[in-house]
């Protein structure tokens, strides 16, 4: 024997496994460190691999503590097969879950850094949508192989756990429907991507317009223009008409106007101008149709109507061309003599009857 090996062994109370255990917990903190160090800062390798250092160390030297304490105090429970096996997977277990978990929290908590990094060739709604489905999917991974590892360690069997599911997703689909429908509809929001979290929709049918700001497996949460808060349930979507506005190219303006009925002589000269003119609004877009049409006879003014089109989809361009476009109108029909008219009402007393002040 040599003089190392005699050391070892004689050392009390078996102290050469918590030696081993905690010099192997230091050599893996120094592995995963000098790995994180091939990346660079930014880097979503570097962050996990560090995060990984903590949780995996330390569950490893305290693992190695419980063991070497469990063995002196109940060293008939370890040598059982299935009591040392037991507390082994549930130490290796704790070690993955934790770390799994620290996995996420720094995923989400800087999504867009790392989405850039991990789907470069997405664009930017894209890739926030597909990586909220990656970390979606992460947290269903580790709460199902938490529950497996749980009711494991109490002695259930993993073909009763199967066959339970069986039974739990049937019930579940007779007495919980709308959940069920729900959740189906979520996966489909993912699968099929008819908006991604940023862009802003309309449910005609609901009146319901806002920004989705996240879709979960059960609801999605939208911002209206007021900046209210709206939860629609996911089955909504597969159900109602989903207007994407976010998907709109150039933004159609109509533009109602009115004359006088004197100035009924003017439509066609204040039409033909503005056919003209309104190619001279800056945002607006002359390569689409723009249109300026007498529509009929209103109550108290002749009503005309101005069509075109923004070059942006976007809502706010649209609004600053429609004020440009308003603009114009009122100048054009001033340069011709016109006026626009305001509602007017005439009251005429019956014969006979009393003035009323």
């Amino acid at each position: 024997m040599s003089p190392s090996t005699a050391a070892a062994a004689a050392l009390p109370f078996n102290l050469q496994l918590l030696l081993a255990g905690l010099l192997l917990a230091a050599a893996l903190w120094l592995v995963l460190d000098q790995l994180a160090r091939r990346f660079r800062s930014d880097s979503l390798w570097r962050a996990l691999l560090l995060l990984s250092k903590l949780s995996l160390c330390l569950t490893l030297a305290l693992g190695t503590a419980l063991w070497w304490a469990a063995g002196l105090a109940a060293p008939d429970l370890l040598a059982q097969a299935r009591g040392g096996a037991a507390l082994r997977d549930g130490l290796i277990a704790v070690g993955v879950f934790w770390t799994l978990l620290r996995w996420k929290a720094e995923l989400s908590g800087k999504a867009e850094r790392y989405a850039g990094q991990l789907l470069p060739q997405l664009d930017g709604k894209d890739r926030m949508f597909l990586f909220d489905v990656l970390t979606k999917l992460l947290s269903i991974l580790i709460w199902v192989l938490l529950s497996f590892q749980v009711l494991q360690m109490f002695g259930v069997s993993p073909s009763v756990l199967i066959t339970a599911g069986g039974f739990g997703a049937a019930a579940l689909g007779f007495g919980a429907r709308t959940i069920v429908e729900n959740a189906l509809s979520g996966l489909s929001i993912y699968i099929n991507r008819p908006f991604t979290i940023g862009e802003t929709i309309s449910l005609p049918q609901l009146s319901l317009l806002g920004t989705v700001e996240n879709v979960s497996w059960f609801y999605t949460r939208l911002r209206d223009p007021d900046r209210q808060r709206i939860y629609v349930p996911n089955g909504v979507f597969t159900t109602q008409p989903v207007q994407n506005v976010a998907e709109i190219d150039n933004r159609r303006l109509v533009i109602p106007f009115g004359l006088s009925y004197g100035d009924r002589h003017l439509i066609p000269a204040i039409c033909s101008a503005l056919q003209e003119r309104v190619l001279e609004v800056e945002g607006v877009d002359r390569a689409k149709d723009h249109l300026v049409h007498f529509i009929g006879y209103g109550d108290s003014s002749l009503d005309l109507r101005l069509i075109c089109f923004a070059l942006s989809g976007d809502i706010k361009v649209a609004w600053a061309v429609q004020h440009r476009v308003l603009l114009l109108i009122g100048a054009v029909v001033a340069e011709h003599g016109g006026g626009m008219p305001f509602p007017t009402r005439t009251l005429i007393s019956a014969p006979g009857g009393q003035d009323l002040p």
